[in-house]
């Protein structure tokens, strides 16, 4: 995958915006610049992101867009239930601001770099009722790193996404993130395409050369 100059400068400008407004990105933004090369690949077509927190990686994906003349919106799947995730993640040595967000600030951010998300405050598993027909050009996967989260954000994705789907903390710390690449990576329908430190990216896999029309038109299952 190509990493485009103008993703690592939208990755650094809404790292250091994000830290300026008092919040964050995670991982003090490590995986953002190959995020928005991938959404870049995708072309035109709508994202959805999974757990979004501050905003940084939907505000990346939606920065390229415009950027580069890309049609298509940007969906944030974050339920915002504070006192669950105040529970469940543990903030890093040196983390000075929460490890929680509010959705008022997801969406501050974005009028901040004068760009839309639409906002679904829902868990992504179940998948939520407002977009069960809507088919995306690409995805993320930031949400719920443990169990069975993971997974189920791969299988609630699998045949609603075209192009790519990128995780971040694909690291062994996380592995039950790694166990769900390596069984998407195993599917017939999606390839390991792209992995950078903690960034991983799967590609639909296109249809063969030899097959004929009818079986390159097949529907998303």
């Amino acid at each position: 995958m190509r990493i485009l100059p103008e993703s690592i400068d939208i990755a650094r400008d809404v790292t250091k915006a994000l830290a300026e407004r008092g919040g964050r990105a995670a991982d003090s933004g490590l995986s953002l610049p190959f995020l928005a090369s991938m959404a870049a690949a995708a072309g035109d077509g709508d994202h959805v992101d999974i757990g979004s927190l501050y905003g940084a990686s939907a505000l990346v994906v939606a920065l390229i867009k415009r950027k580069l003349g890309l049609k298509g919106d940007v969906y944030c799947i974050d339920p915002y239930d504070q006192k669950k995730r105040d529970a469940s993640v543990k903030p890093s040595a040196g983390l000075d601001t929460p490890v929680s967000a509010t959705p008022e600030e997801l969406l501050a951010n974005a009028e901040h770099f004068d760009v839309e998300l639409k906002l679904i405050r829902k868990n992504s598993h179940p998948w939520p009722e407002e977009l069960k027909d809507n088919v995306f050009v690409s995805a993320y996967i930031d949400g719920d790193h443990l169990g069975e989260a993971p997974m189920n954000d791969f299988l609630n994705l699998r045949g609603r996404v075209t192009g790519y789907i990128g995780t971040d903390n694909f690291e062994e710390e996380y592995a039950d993130v790694v166990r769900m690449i390596l069984f998407a990576a195993a599917q017939e329908d999606w390839f390991l395409y792209y992995k950078s430190m903690i960034f991983a990216a799967l590609r639909r896999i296109l249809p063969p050369r030899h097959m004929d029309d009818a079986g390159a038109n097949m529907v998303l299952r």
